[in-house]
């Protein structure tokens, strides 16, 4: 994902098929040649042994998609990497485009550890030991989609042509308003425009896809579905003095908990989740309504309960008044062993150096995942894919997530200062495109994006009964990331895979 929690992530030195444009140069001289420097593109072939032994001969493009301001000048280049497949007659191949969040997020992440034609192979269970090389994905989607990986401008390789410009890209609504550029342009040079067309987002990508899909269907181009992988919709249930994220969180605590084998396993995972649910909806949710004027019988019912669930001390949660957040759990679960959970995903551990401390000040999941993926994303680009090298493929950029403009312009309005609850976009997108489908992915171990905010935001799209089994929500025994364990991989790769195959009623 990379968002929601701060971290740092270094930006990695790469090739760059595109010129860069410097302040320094021209405006004249610019706007001269921003189609042919924003469109460039380099094509290498390759062969991928898929899982079932077949030969699937692909392509590979990396270049970037022009997308043009207000004034229909050329205002800035989204890079991306496409894998496609020459259709067979008659066929229509389906085309998704993949993207990471952030804000402020390549699309690195997606891109080298899930469904392209080859991957890094980390896992959860295997941290430490030597750096996993990156390898041929027999598992890869490329048999059911050609997949298109774009990245944000400000990341990746995307920029605004004159640098100043590039807050004009920073927002909700700028955002997927490039994305929708870029997208139908990707369409209209490739011809892609009878194609069947998915978007896939991860994190704040869900977001995006939210706001994009309903751009893209209001311009006239359909979009068969939506796939929404660790999902926030709606920033409004984090806003102070709200009790919704405490909620929100419990039913992920518990899994933790469950997982690190500090409450009772007796009766499974699913089950220990599901009470955690009815705990969460129910007793806890009418406790903290209450606040203060909880009474003291009520509240030391609710610290066994939870203390039962959470695996914190009955000691601790009084302290804490019944409201823990994220990066304290985080600490508190296994100080006893001096270790502390991952944020994104809280399978993985680590240990810091002040035991003592209230809260995670370090994330163990990003820690043991970002050096293998960035360092073979360099060398892919660079030898695989033949970039030359000239410019900083950024992975992260910390700068834009403080100016990012968090307001959003909804379907029919009023507009939503800061706190933008995108899910009114997807339920519109829904209700005027019926055929559209959406499928929601979510990790019992994401304290990042926690499943049962999302379960609330799914069920507040106001979708009509008949539209209602165009929506599917799965979830996994995973973190943020669901596919850094091998199980979890395959069982999303074949749940992604049925979505992208099934043909609408």
């Amino acid at each position: 994902m990379r968002a929601l929690y701060s971290f740092s992530v270094a930006a990695v030195t790469l090739a760059l098929i595109i010129t860069p444009l410097h302040a320094a140069d021209k405006p004249a001289a610019q706007s001269q040649a921003s189609d042919a420097v924003a469109e460039k593109r380099v094509v290498t072939g390759h062969v991928l042994t898929t899982a079932t032994g077949a030969k699937l001969p692909y392509s590979a493009t990396a270049g970037a998609l022009l997308v043009k301001d207000k004034q229909g000048k050329p205002g800035a280049s989204l890079f991306y990497v496409a894998y496609t497949v020459a259709p067979k007659a008659g066929e229509r191949r389906p085309v998704t485009f993949f993207y990471n969040g952030g804000p402020g997020s390549s699309s690195i992440w997606l891109h080298m550890a899930s469904f392209a034609p080859v991957r890094v192979p980390v896992d959860v269970g295997k941290q430490g030991g030597a750096m996993p090389r990156l390898a041929p994905n027999p598992d890869s989607l490329l048999d059911s989609t050609d997949m298109v990986f774009l990245d944000a401008v400000g990341t990746g390789y995307s920029r605004a042509l004159d640098p100043q410009d590039s807050k004009l890209y920073w927002g909700n609504d700028q955002d997927a308003a490039a994305f929708t550029q870029a997208i139908r342009r990707y369409v209209e040079i490739n011809n892609r425009w009878l194609s069947p067309k998915y978007l896939f987002g991860e994190s704040y990508g869900t977001t995006r896809s939210a706001m994009v899909s309903y751009k893209l269907i209001d311009s006239g181009m359909p979009v068969d579905g939506v796939i929404l992988m660790s999902s926030i919709l709606n920033f409004a249930q984090r806003a102070p003095g709200l009790d919704r994220m405490d909620i929100n969180y419990l039913p992920s605590y518990a899994a933790t908990a469950w997982y690190h084998g500090k409450v009772a396993r007796g009766t499974g995972l699913d089950a220990h989740v599901a009470h955690a649910r009815r705990f969460a909806q129910g007793a806890y949710a009418a406790a903290l309504a209450k606040g203060q004027d909880i009474g003291a019988e009520e509240r030391e019912i609710v610290i066994a309960q939870m203390a039962s669930l959470t695996g914190l001390s009955p000691d601790y949660l009084r302290q804490a008044d019944l409201h823990v957040p994220p990066d304290r759990f985080r600490k508190e679960l296994l100080r006893d062993r001096g270790a502390v959970t991952g944020g994104f995903d809280t399978r993985f551990i680590g240990s810091e150096g002040d035991n003592a401390a209230d809260t995670a000040e370090s994330d163990p999941a990003d820690d043991a995942i970002s050096g293998a993926i960035i360092a073979n994303f360099s060398a892919y680009l660079a030898h695989d894919l033949g970039c030359a090298p000239d410019g900083d493929y950024v992975v992260n950029t910390p700068a834009l997530f403080p100016v990012w403009d968090w307001s959003h312009m909804p379907p029919g309005g009023p507009r939503q200062n800061a706190m933008a609850n995108v899910a009114i976009d997807l339920g519109a997108a829904m209700r005027k495109a019926p055929r559209m489908r959406v499928l929601s992915l979510s990790g019992y171990y994401d304290l990042s994006t926690p499943f049962f905010a999302t379960e609330f935001d799914l069920a507040h799209l106001y979708l009509p009964s008949e539209l209602r089994p165009n929506l599917v929500s799965r979830h996994y025994a995973s973190g943020h990331m669901l596919y850094l364990d091998g199980k979890t991989f395959a069982d999303v790769t074949r749940d992604v895979r049925a979505f992208i195959s099934a043909k609408p009623d």
